[in-house]
């Protein structure tokens, strides 16, 4: 692996650098050396001039440049004390030393006089011009570093040979045919100067994770033959104020040069959420950079080559700036695919893989209702990988509805042992859930499984003849609520008590049903909504609106929510003792083979008569 390589001084730098430090050592040494260097005892002037009256001095010599006075006493002590420094003490100093007969020499120390002028004026004043200069380029190498560091850093080019183009994207049709119309204003953008057509300058993909808005994106490119800048909404949003908005400058500017080019900046959401919201009412940096985001998608020229292309799965919390027609002109809906696209998703995945005879892509789809294209290529690539653990040469139909399981609810669990009430309880509550599909609705259960899984002990892998469907009646979804409280009564009819089992479905049951009171208006409480959901966010979570709603109504909404549960649970509970000797059935063959597929599921249930059509 190629380590980065470190950052190098300029020759100039280096040698300023040494060249103070070699200074400040010279400056440091030298000083010493400027200083006065008295030797012996230090006394005042006029103890000097009484031991030369005294005739107590054998002799005596002046430091002009020092402005002191040494002498040695007739007892071979050395003294010395300082002198004024404008020189009026040597005239009477000389005179005293004369009639006491005592000699008195007189240095004017020149070369120290020279030295501490170099050392104490003109070296310091050259430290410090050469040290202002080393910090005046310093700040030029460190200004030059922050603009690199502002400066967006391209992290993918498309290169033509091997692009992703629309071939590579099943199970969203509209949205490819929504983005084909991009890739022809790119290629042939005279074709649309011609009828005065302005060309969008954006497009923005909304939907859940996982549903393929980068790899369309790519895949725009690829077939526009467009260079492709990709980049995430967090690079723009830096701690330094300031560096978001040169990066977005910088990246379009890229984008320009590179044209026909399309930019890709995934999680929108985070450069682009609503100004003003939050504590502090928004963070200055994020807006900075969100309305330098804004003043770029309005600089594009009509048919200049570049459109930019965006992915975000909360599209309600972004500024209503960045939605206007002029920036983002379209919304494209990536959603999770239906059947048939799942059909197609598996297919292409399943492409150039050795498969059973008995793998239908079709058969596979039909089981994870709900599941997007990244959960569709992971159910692929476990299912091989379950495959190659038990050395076989090609994926079987059992690998894909194994690996259907483990991405719903993971590996199988075996650190715990269930205990034979525990298997009878599970097997009861999983067995009621498919006795009442199959009375109320004709659901078709392709499995019942009592495999602890996570932290799920069982799992009745039901195919609602609804979950395709867009538009749901009330009596669907009261059917779906008797479903999946089905469980729930099964075990008070076996046991008279409930288990911990029963969570996930009370919390299911009771979710539909404040939403059939609070959203579907199919209560008592009328046709009308209560508690949308905010568009304003707060610390990440979004708000539940309930200005103006009494308690009255707040207790209406639990009452009815209560009600319309122990409805369901009371339609289950009938279906369930009409057939209970099923259920008994369905639950001994399940707890004894742990699971049940589709045929024998077919066999069991064959004594419940498919209710009428209505």
């Amino acid at each position: 692996m190629k380590l980065p390589s470190r950052p190098t001084i300029d020759p100039i730098t280096a040698v300023l650098a040494g060249t103070v430090v070699v200074l400040a050592l010279a400056f440091a040494l030298l000083l010493d050396s400027t200083t006065p260097e008295p030797v012996g005892t230090e006394t005042s002037i006029t103890d000097v001039t009484e031991l030369a009256e005294q005739r107590r001095l054998t002799e005596g010599e002046v430091l002009d440049y020092d402005h002191i006075i040494l002498v040695t006493t007739t007892r071979g002590a050395e003294l010395w004390a300082g002198l004024p420094a404008n020189g009026s003490s040597n005239e009477a100093l000389q005179t005293t030393f004369a009639e006491a007969g005592v000699p008195l020499r007189f240095d004017p120390q020149s070369g120290k006089q020279a030295r501490r002028l170099i050392v104490q004026v003109l070296l310091p004043v050259l430290i410090l011009v050469l040290l202002f200069t080393l910090l005046a380029r310093l700040t030029q190498r460190g200004a030059d570093d922050v603009g690199r560091f502002s400066r967006w850093r391209k992290r993918r080019v498309l290169e033509p040979a091997a692009p992703t183009t629309f071939a590579d994207v099943a199970g969203a049709p509209t949205a490819v045919a929504e983005l084909q119309e991009l890739c022809d204003l790119l290629r042939e953008p005279e074709r649309y100067a011609a009828l005065h057509a302005r060309a969008p300058r954006g497009a923005l993909l909304v939907g859940p994770p996982g549903t393929g808005k980068t790899l369309l994106a790519r895949a725009t490119a690829g077939e526009a033959g467009a260079n492709f800048f990709s980049v995430s909404g967090a690079e723009f949003v830096e701690s330094l104020v300031g560096v978001g908005a040169a990066r977005i400058r910088d990246l379009f500017a890229q984008a320009r040069e590179a044209a026909p080019a399309i930019v890709f900046i995934d999680e929108l959401d985070a450069v682009g959420r609503k100004r003003g919201a939050g504590v502090g009412q928004g963070n200055d940096e994020r807006e900075q950079t969100l309305n330098q985001l804004l003043v770029e998608i309005d600089g594009f020229d009509a048919g200049g080559g570049i459109v930019v292309l965006a992915a975000t799965n909360r599209p309600d919390i972004l500024d209503p700036a960045l939605m206007r027609p002029g920036r983002f002109d379209r919304q494209v809906t990536v959603d999770a695919p239906d059947v048939h696209g799942r059909t197609q998703i598996l297919s292409l995945y399943l492409k150039g893989r050795p498969i059973g005879e008995d793998v239908e892509a079709a058969a596979i789809a039909s089981l994870c209702p709900g599941f997007t294209g990244a959960e569709l290529e992971n159910v692929v690539n476990e299912a091989a990988l379950l495959a190659g653990r038990h050395r076989r040469d090609a994926i079987a139909e059992a690998d894909l509805e194994e690996a259907i399981e483990r991405v719903m609810s993971g590996p199988r669990a075996t650190a715990h042992r269930l205990t034979t009430d525990e298997l009878r309880s599970i097997a009861t509550h999983e067995a009621s859930h498919a006795v009442v599909a199959r009375a109320l609705g004709g659901e078709g259960t392709r499995r019942l499984s009592i495999v602890a899984r996570g932290r799920r002990l069982g799992a009745a892998a039901i195919v609602h003849a609804d979950r395709e469907r867009l538009v749901l009646r009330q009596s669907d979804l009261q059917r779906q609520l008797a479903t999946t409280m089905a469980g729930t009564a099964g075990e008070r009819l076996a046991f008279g008590e409930l288990s911990t089992a029963v969570h996930d479905d009370l919390h299911a049951a009771t979710a539909l049903a404040r939403s059939m009171v609070t959203s579907y208006g199919m209560s008592d409480l009328g046709p009308i909504t209560i508690g949308e959901r905010s568009t304003e966010v707060f610390l990440g979570a979004s708000l539940q609106e309930l200005g103006g709603v009494g308690q009255t109504t707040l207790d209406t909404i639990d009452a009815q929510t209560r009600r319309i549960v122990e409805r369901a649970e009371e339609i289950a509970t009938a279906a369930l003792r009409e057939h209970w000797a099923v259920v008994q059935d369905v639950a001994g063959r399940l707890a004894s083979s742990e699971t049940l597929g589709e045929d024998e599921l077919a066999e069991l249930l064959a004594p419940i008569p498919l209710p009428a059509a209505p």
